[in-house]
């Protein structure tokens, strides 16, 4: 082979082979649009997006409620069911907003390990791609510039070029599709871990709004101690909170004797009940027996606990009833089977819908003031053939 032929031949074959190394490419940070696009790409989060909207409008319509009303007297009760309304719609806001937390982290995990998997095959294309270029003549065969060099004429040349060519093209083409898979996971875990990111900062507004719906329903609590100067106000808003309440038990004690008599219970609870709350918080301010702020005894247990304590199932049972009521605000009943049932008032939040089979000690809603209520705190009962009994007689004291 001539000189000027060879050189002609090393020239042709650094540009082949350069072109064939060449893989690399630039990926752009993802943006908002992206991010956009890739939620509503996944059903699942934009589901949860959607839900965590439609909650900010629901809040929205509540605060101008509750800013019409707050300032007059007469409308005490109605700004207390708004005010209710808010913290609930709040703790739905967060709990839904923890849940997109859970699956954008799932899905961050997912595509590190996807990468990792991509990153390796890549690693090892390369390899190969470049143990080929260097191939040594130990193992039978030359490398992809000896063959070229070894070329006698200028067909010969181009019969080798031809087959070099396509064999560096399937090495590009491999590479160039596992670099694009790596890049494509990579922007996917920027985006997710954007989202991350901003769904952080959506988290820290939130607390901040429970706090101050928290701080909102505390005043709205203080107003019928408030009432107290106005002894007529106040007896009239107590009167129809009790007359509620009343109501309230007579419809419980004829429905939970009626589900005994049918023993319709879905789940029939054995061994101890336990204490609702976290053991050695709270303070009983009110026993069965009592006598309510009002002067009317009380059937109930009340412990003063800090808001947002959660509340556990005192046994096994099924959720009978998980609502709102204007004297006890956010409550639950749970019936244990056996003719035994047990409720639970002043909820911020609920954690159960009706029929949901619970085990005993699971958690079904948060320690609120919902209701007629002046402060964070539990209302328990215990009802046995509908009718309320001494809980401390059925659950060993917590506190």
């Amino acid at each position: 082979m001539n000189k000027k032929f060879k050189k002609i031949v090393l020239r042709t074959a650094s540009l082949v082979s350069a072109f064939a190394i060449m893989g690399a490419s630039f990926m752009l940070a993802p943006d908002e649009t992206q991010l956009r696009s890739y939620a509503a790409a996944d059903s699942k989060v934009q589901k949860l997006e959607d839900d965590i909207k439609a909650l900010e409008k629901t809040q929205k319509e509540l605060l101008s409620k509750i800013s019409a009303s707050k300032n007059e007297a007469s409308q005490v009760s109605q700004t207390k069911k708004y005010l209710d309304s808010l913290i609930y719609t709040l703790e739905t806001k967060i709990s839904t907003s923890n849940e997109l937390m859970k699956e954008l982290n799932l899905k961050i995990d997912e595509a590190n390990a996807d990468i990792k998997v991509r990153e390796e095959e890549i690693k090892k294309t390369n390899e190969k791609f470049i143990a080929r270029l260097r191939m040594a003549h130990e193992d039978g065969s030359a490398s992809y510039i000896e063959m070229l060099l070894e070329a006698e004429s200028i067909s010969d040349f181009l019969s080798r070029m031809e087959r070099v060519n396509a064999m560096l093209e399937y090495d590009k083409t491999l590479k160039e599709n596992y670099q694009a898979e790596k890049e494509t996971l990579e922007k996917e875990k920027d985006n997710l871990t954007l989202s991350v990111q901003l769904q952080q900062e959506t988290l820290q507004k939130l607390e901040q709004d429970k706090k101050d719906a928290e701080k909102q329903s505390s005043q709205a609590a203080s107003y019928y101690n408030k009432l107290q100067s106005d002894t007529a106000a106040y007896q009239a808003q107590y009167n129809k909170a009790k007359a509620e309440e009343d109501k309230l038990d007579a419809e419980l004690t004829k429905y939970l004797k009626s589900i005994q008599e049918q023993n319709s219970s879905q789940v029939t609870a054995t061994g101890e009940y336990m204490w609702p709350l976290p053991v050695g918080k709270g303070v009983i301010t009110c026993t069965y027996g009592g006598k309510d702020p009002g002067g009317r005894p009380h059937y109930a247990l009340d412990v003063a606990i800090p808001y947002g304590t959660p509340i556990y199932a005192s046994n096994d049972g099924t959720v009978l009833t998980a609502s709102w009521h204007s004297s006890y605000g956010y409550y639950i009943v749970i019936d244990h089977g056996n003719g035994m049932s047990t409720l639970y008032a002043h909820c911020s939040s609920l954690a159960v819908t009706a029929g949901t089979q619970v085990k005993k000690g699971a958690t079904i809603g948060g320690v609120g003031s919902t209701g007629y209520s002046t402060g964070n705190h539990l209302h328990f009962e215990v009802r046995k053939g509908g009718v309320r009994v001494n809980p401390l007689n059925y659950v060993k004291k917590g506190v």
